[in-house]
């Protein structure tokens, strides 16, 4: 494997292409290690994490999330319950709020076989598909339907989130929500959000924290 490797890194270098050696998903072939070659260009197609000047290389799909370094601070609101008709997308709802979209929520229903999960993740932050489906329990999953989103929390997709729902919904969290405080989320309530909504005090803690966003 290392001799094959060394041989595209030779061969990319001398014809002088700015090239790094990522990290990548294994995908249906598996094994234990598994890179890519790409050259960084504006028009490419992937994206990727790197660190100039460093051996660091991942494609996104791979490249890990980290926890904020600082612990979650402690609730400075109260939960309040917000009117926010026609605003489905996080940013919507965090312009209306005048509100950084940092401080925003996103909620994702997924099933495994018949059970619902929810996966929470911040509102600029989008899904990594290929983390959440190596989670064992998750593996593999699918998109909920809306007929199921609103047969398990009695809300149409666009207004869910995590507070006041059944003990039987697993919840996973992303590192960086399970470590924010006083922020949005869906009130699972056709044109409603809360605001000031704490883990603890307003709702429970994750049953599940992991990586499961894109950096």
């Amino acid at each position: 494997y290392e001799r094959m490797a060394e041989a595209y890194t030779r061969i990319f270098t001398r014809l002088g292409l700015r090239f790094r050696k990522v990290d990548a998903h294994g995908g249906e072939i598996g094994g234990s290690k598994s890179q890519e070659f790409h050259v960084l260009a504006d028009s490419g197609e992937d994206q990727i994490a790197w660190c100039e000047g460093d051996n660091f290389a991942a494609n996104v799909e791979l490249a890990e999330g980290l926890a904020p370094p600082t612990p979650r601070d402690g609730h400075t609101e109260q939960m309040k319950k917000i009117a926010t008709p026609g605003k489905v997308r996080c940013e919507d709802v965090a312009d209306l709020l005048k509100l950084p979209l940092t401080k925003t929520v996103k909620a994702i229903a997924v099933m495994h076989d018949e059970q619902f999960f929810l996966l929470l993740i911040r509102g600029d932050h989008t899904l990594n598909e290929i983390k959440a489906s190596k989670l064992p329990f998750l593996n593999p999953f699918r998109f909920a339907s809306d007929e199921e989103v609103e047969r398990h929390l009695g809300c149409r997709p666009g207004y869910i989130g995590p507070v006041g729902i059944k003990q039987d919904i697993p919840v996973i969290a992303d590192r960086t929500v399970a470590q924010m405080s006083d922020f949005v989320c869906g009130a699972n309530e056709a044109g409603y959000h809360l605001t000031g909504v704490n883990w603890g005090r307003d709702l429970r803690e994750p049953d599940y924290v992991f990586d499961i966003r894109n950096v």
